[in-house]
């Protein structure tokens, strides 16, 4: 707020002399002990004198005091002015203002009404130096509401009216010329507008702590333009450069979590897993530092959801806790910011009825009505936020409890279908052994009618075509076996012929045998065939795959998804 107050200013009458008072609150540049001193010395005055101009300045000093407290803050602008009872148009303009910016977020239409009876005031001002910063949050309001072109005519409005030695509010302007931009998809100029608004800055020799913030928030805009446009190359050097203060400053803000995720989009789509894991531990680090609330629920949105696709469900169960507990910590601490605001108003009703029951029963409906719709306003307010809040933690608790279960469940019927194919394997090793000992007793019936003349035919015949039945029978199970699966055989050659387009279709088939780590002699018996001759088809497959002699074949293939 004092940075907004900077340069105000009424040169008629004793608006002068409270332009002068702000001017030395704001010089003190949030030293506490030297506003505590400067607001002590305006008491005394009024202690001294009795005079009303005192008075007001002295809790014109107190809302500088309490910055913390928005229910204080709003409940001492309130006061001032029921008290300055719009005898000074400076008080009365500024209190208007002030109002406008703490119901910036809960109560946007209030926030407008403050703002415009506040510019309504400073416009018929002889010097204005108070107004640009009023047309700056009326930009800020209409960007907010999405209405970008009126936001670019109050962001100029504010330029123009800017003193030349406002450098830090001039770049401030022009980069919110480039958020416009951005949000019209308009990247070209707001990469202009960007490096203008960058370039004003470094004209300065020394830069403030507030000033070298906003540079690099301008810098981190770069690389989202960039990223915008595709260029992930030049938004990943640009928003490397704003994770590296991120880690010098031990913390994030809300926009600086969104911008360190669009980097992560960037290592994500590469699959530069050693990059995505390196931001993964940043947000990691950075969250028990990080205090906006806003900001650690946003990376806890993205751990979660990085955790999911991994499927690491101990850290998913861990940052989803987390995320609950920081949801409802905000809901908590907006729903009793709320309830102080309300008792502050409410608290206010009674003291101004009690105060000024001397005054016109008229003018006295009047102000309790603008109050009680202010309250029913807040009230409302609160009960909405509060029930989306919840809305929005029970959709989220649902989702994650949903995922969790799919995920298991996934695991589950993976680890099924594993044991099943691990079966099969075996039973095909096991149907190709017992047709090797068929084959070989096939072989000895066969020497024995050679070596014997005497032997009984019949008998040996009808042993024989029993054998022959069941070389027939292990054939027709490992032609099932292998054939089973023939969907995921043909997608398996496809995506094999595309790699290797030199295999032949034999080869193709016989990469569907080795796939499933048989040996040579087994593939022979399959494909009937030599020993010899099975293992000259892998080295030549080998050979066209371009691997070494040492490595395993059936390794390979399977690691062909």
């Amino acid at each position: 707020m004092s940075v907004l107050l900077m340069n105000s200013s009424h040169s008629v009458n004793d608006n002068e002399y409270f332009y002068n008072i702000d001017k030395e609150f704001t010089e003190a540049d949030h030293d506490q002990k030297k506003i505590h001193s400067l607001y002590l010395q305006e008491l005394n005055k009024y202690k001294k004198t009795n005079d009303l101009k005192y008075l007001l300045s002295s809790k014109y000093g107190e809302i500088f005091l309490n910055t913390e407290s928005r229910s204080k803050k709003i409940s001492l602008i309130y006061e001032l002015i029921r008290i300055n009872d719009d005898h000074y148009e400076y008080i009365t303009a500024a209190c208007n203002f002030f109002l406008a910016l703490e119901l910036e977020d809960t109560s946007p239409k209030l926030c407008l009404q403050f703002l415009n009876e506040a510019i309504k005031i400073e416009e018929k001002s002889p010097i204005k130096n108070f107004l640009p910063h009023m047309y700056h949050a009326k930009g800020r309001w209409y960007f907010t509401h999405k209405s970008y072109s009126l936001a670019r005519i109050y962001f100029g409005k504010a330029l123009v009216n800017f003193s030349k030695r406002d450098t830090m509010y001039i770049a401030s302007m022009h980069n919110n010329f480039a958020l416009c931009d951005m949000k019209t998809g308009n990247f070209d100029s707001g990469i202009k507008q960007t490096r203008y608004a960058i370039n004003i800055l470094k004209t300065k020799k020394k830069l403030t702590g507030d000033e070298i913030t906003f540079m690099h928030k301008m810098i981190a805009n770069l690389g989202l333009f960039y990223f915008y446009k595709k260029d992930y190359v030049t938004a990943e050097r640009y928003l490397v450069k704003d994770i590296d203060y991120s880690k010098s400053e031990q913390t994030l803000s809300l926009n600086g979590v969104k911008k360190v995720a669009k980097l992560l989009s960037i290592y994500q789509s590469n699959k530069q897993l050693d990059k995505v894991k390196e931001i993964i531990l940043l947000y990691r680090t950075l969250l028990p530092k990080t205090k906006p609330l806003k900001a650690k629920i946003a990376i806890c949105e993205i751990l979660v959801n990085y955790y999911i696709k991994n499927n690491d469900i101990p850290n998913v169960n861990i940052y989803s806790d987390l995320l609950i507990k920081y949801n409802n910590q905000n809901a908590q601490d907006i729903s009793e910011e709320i309830d102080n605001v309300s008792n502050v108003l409410n608290g206010y009703i009674l003291k101004n009825i009690n105060q000024q029951y001397d005054v016109k029963i008229e003018s006295q409906k009047r102000k309790n009505i603008l109050l009680v719709i202010l309250i029913v306003a807040v009230i409302a307010i609160s009960v909405r936020i509060i029930f989306k809040i919840r809305k929005k933690n029970e959709a989220e608790k649902n989702i994650l409890e949903e995922e969790k279960s799919l995920l298991e469940s996934n695991k589950e019927n993976l680890e099924k279908d594993l044991q099943f194919q691990q079966g099969k394997i075996k039973n095909l090793h096991l149907n190709l052994n017992l047709k090797i000992e068929t084959e070989k007793a096939f072989l000895e019936n066969l020497k024995k009618i050679k070596r014997s003349k005497n032997i009984d035919a019949e008998s040996t015949v009808r042993d024989l075509f029993f054998k022959i039945n069941n070389l027939l029978q292990i054939d027709e199970k490992n032609c099932d076996l292998i054939n089973e699966s023939s969907i995921e055989n043909k997608e398996f050659m496809e995506k094999l012929s595309n790699r290797f387009s030199t295999l032949t279709d034999h080869e193709l088939k016989l990469c569907v045998l080795y796939r499933l780590n048989l040996s040579s002699k087994e593939v022979s018996l399959l494909e009937n065939v030599t020993p010899g001759s099975a293992r000259v088809y892998k080295s030549k497959i080998k050979s066209k795959m371009k691997l070494d002699k040492e490595e395993d074949l059936g390794i390979f293939l399977n690691s062909i998804k």
